[in-house]
């Protein structure tokens, strides 16, 4: 559940908005059933860790008929990232989906821009993938 809050955190620093353009672990259709353009988290596995540190594995997509809006959506996520590489953060909670407190959070984004290909509607798909570290109750 922690890719819901650094979406949220995406969407605070300016990035789109839950639901319209940001999308949590799904690419969602409008109303004629066509997919939606944006981005979207998706959890990954990850090496179980031991002790008190949790890591997770993400993944943002991007859908836009645009080659290179969805690329340069991805990029700017991709460079806020690596600015913030070392630095230590909180993530928001996302009421009415969680109310979890996430302190001492590392965000490390592990590809650059990957692009995956065109879907049905002619739609370019592009990702970037990233691993969060964070501290969990025993």
């Amino acid at each position: 559940m922690i890719a819901l809050h650094i979406l949220k955190l995406l969407a605070d620093e300016g990035f789109g908005t839950i639901d319209t353009d940001m999308f949590f672990e799904e690419a969602p259709l409008n109303g004629q059933g066509v997919p939606k353009e944006g981005v979207w988290i998706v959890e990954r596995g990850a090496a179980v860790t031991r002790f008190t540190t949790q890591t997770q594995n993400f993944d943002i997509y991007s859908r836009y008929t645009s080659k290179l809006t969805g690329y340069q959506k991805l990029e700017a996520i991709l460079e806020y990232l690596q600015e913030a590489y070392d630095e230590v953060c909180d993530l928001p909670t996302v009421p009415p989906y969680s109310e979890t407190e996430y302190k001492n959070v590392r965000i490390t984004p592990t590809s650059s821009v990957d692009n995956v290909g065109t879907d049905e509607n002619n739609k370019v798909v592009r990702v970037i993938s990233g691993s969060v570290q964070y501290e969990r109750s025993l």
